[in-house]
């Protein structure tokens, strides 16, 4: 996005010094059309609009924060699941809260951080071969996040609460949890015709889960091979091991981790002069219901010109202690031309199976459920 900056002078009745704060204004709006398996082609649009504010003391102290235009009804005194971030920033490094990155996100970098110009509906990030929020929002989704970044290092850690009621807690039966933390670790030197960048991250949850996007398509589908063995629609997508979730009308497959839930792992990454790039990334999930669990992904980008082009691989396997197994992979594409002056043609792809393992019906049969599906997008993107 292109920044609009009004710069405010703002002056103090009680002292003769007057205190410099600006806030930026960021906007992107989208047009096109998307589509996919079993859905219509349709008509495509999306406008985000952001501001962030900032300010100094007179000791040289940075501050501020940032909200999206589409978070601002979560604006006020909260205490978890938020859509903005407040800052402060000094020689001694950054202290961040809100809707920010996790240590772990700090440092381990997703496969799409390789040259990917991105799409109008995000197509290539949201197969189910993707994977970036790791153990975000297995709490509450507010992160308090402490990074210092000296030369080619970079460390952070991160803190994000259990912030639920003594009520919530009583109607669930369940003790307060710990809170989740993580650690990361980045080097980024200059390596050659290029720059080497490399991450190292470990996260802790009291109760860890991860989320995969669901089309309608899929979602029907699910719930159709499922009572198609004997499970009712209701009770469908809820083994020991995953469930279905519709939340804010957005379906997903939450694969439930367990209790001290831990992930672990690493991204490494090589960034050429000539607009070449590539990287991958591995990870660990371990928990108390779930015997194994690993994700990998790769990511390769090429841009020259005013051409960029991207594609990116991972796979997802768990499976718990109940015998029930989930494996999915997905790859994405995404293309783009910069027009000049902010507008750019974009174009993206995302293609998803997966296969569940278990007995979901619990009457002692092993059963298996397959599912696909792709989805794609082409327009133009604006930035103001």
């Amino acid at each position: 996005m292109k920044a609009r900056t009004i710069a405010l002078a703002t002056s103090s009745m009680l002292a003769a010094s007057a205190a410099a704060a600006e806030i930026t204004l960021l906007g992107e709006a989208k047009l096109g059309f998307s589509g996919g398996s079993g859905e219509t082609t349709q008509f495509y649009q999306d406008l985000d609009i952001e501001f962030i504010f900032s300010g100094q003391t007179e000791n040289g102290l940075s501050f501020g924060a940032s909200v999206d235009l589409s978070d601002a009804d979560t604006l006020g005194n909260t205490t978890g699941d938020i859509g903005y971030e407040v800052f402060i920033s000094g020689g001694f490094g950054t202290v961040t809260m809100g809707d920010t990155d996790s240590a772990f996100q700090f440092a381990v970098l997703g496969t799409d951080a390789w040259g990917s110009p991105g799409s109008i509906a995000d197509n290539e990030t949201t197969h189910w071969g993707f994977q970036d929020d790791w153990l975000k929002g297995s709490e509450d989704g507010q992160v308090l996040r402490y990074d210092y970044s000296q030369g080619d290092f970079g460390f952070a850690v991160s803190l994000e609460m259990d912030d639920a009621s003594d009520y919530a807690l009583r109607e669930q039966g369940r003790d307060r949890r710990d809170p989740s933390w993580g650690l990361g670790l980045s080097y980024a030197p200059r390596l050659g015709d290029g720059q080497l960048k490399v991450g190292l991250g470990y996260e802790t949850a009291g109760r860890g889960e991860i989320g995969l996007g669901l089309t309608d398509l899929q979602a029907e589908s699910i719930a159709d091979k499922l009572s198609s063995i004997g499970v009712a629609p209701g009770d469908a997508l809820e083994s020991g091991l995953f469930r279905y979730n519709n939340s804010n009308d957005r379906y997903e497959l939450v694969v439930d981790l367990g209790d001290n839930t831990t992930n672990w792992g690493g991204s490494i990454g090589y960034e050429m002069d000539n607009g070449f790039s590539f990287g991958g990334v591995y990870t660990v999930f371990d928990g108390d219901q779930l015997k194994s669990g690993d994700y990998w992904g790769l990511g390769v980008g090429y841009t020259f010109d005013k051409v960029s082009l991207h594609a990116n691989y991972g796979e997802h396997s768990f499976k718990n202690t109940y015998g029930e197994k989930l494996d999915t992979s997905g790859w994405g594409l995404s293309a783009g031309y910069d027009l000049g002056g902010g507008m750019s043609v974009l174009a993206g792809y995302g293609n998803s199976e997966a296969t569940a393992r278990g007995d979901f019906n619990g009457n002692g049969t092993d059963n298996k459920i397959g599912l696909d599906g792709e989805t794609f997008s082409l327009g133009l993107s604006m930035t103001f």
